[in-house]
């Protein structure tokens, strides 16, 4: 098994650029001044809130989860999402907020936040290499797959999209078509395609 390639999205504050940082602050900003205001929690949420990171990381995910269930999509208008978040991701998040926010040395608009800077232990890559070495050599890779020997029309019609296949009459629903240089037929009693041998 290998680890997938992380592609990381438009709020990982880990991975994101110069722009998009930017971005983001400016969507975050009007949003946790909102909440703020309309569920008075300026004492609960200082004005110096964008100081403390653990607190930015939990306001983008509580933005980005209101933003998720107030849009209006093709959901039903009566669905219970807004009010799930109210009680799955506000009120919860204003319980965690003395413990992890950092607002201790905060008075009268002063910010006195100052994180801690967490030791980096030096025997990380030392550890790593033990961890490794007790464990068994990975299996060896499977025979691949064989080749797929259905498709359906959908599949098919898709495959000519992306220009991977070709049909041999453009005109004809129900025409053989080029795959990866293999002619496939339709099959009337499965209705699928399937290769000529």
């Amino acid at each position: 098994m290998s680890i997938p390639v992380y592609n990381p999205g438009p709020v990982d504050w880990l991975h994101l650029d110069r722009v998009a940082a930017a971005e983001l602050w400016v969507e975050l900003r009007p949003w946790v001044e909102h909440l703020r205001r309309r569920y008075d929690l300026g004492n609960q949420i200082l004005s110096c809130w964008f100081k403390h990171d653990p607190l930015v990381e939990e306001l983008t995910a509580a933005m980005w989860a209101h933003r998720e269930v107030y849009q209006q999509l093709s959901k039903n208008p009566y669905h219970g999402g807004m009010a799930a978040w109210h009680y799955q991701v506000l009120w919860p998040l204003v319980q965690r907020i003395p413990t992890m926010a950092g607002f201790e040395e905060c008075r009268s608009g002063a910010c006195g936040y100052a994180p801690d800077e967490p030791e980096i232990a030096d025997d990380f890559a030392e550890f790593i290499a033990t961890d490794a070495d007790r464990r068994t050599e990975p299996e060896p890779a499977a025979e691949s797959a064989s080749p797929m020997s259905v498709l359906t029309m959908d599949q098919v019609l898709e495959m000519i999209d992306s220009a991977r296949a070709s049909a041999e009459d453009p005109s004809d629903d129900f025409t053989a078509v080029d795959i990866d240089g293999a002619r496939w037929e339709f099959d009337d009693d499965t209705e699928t395609y399937r290769p000529v041998e």
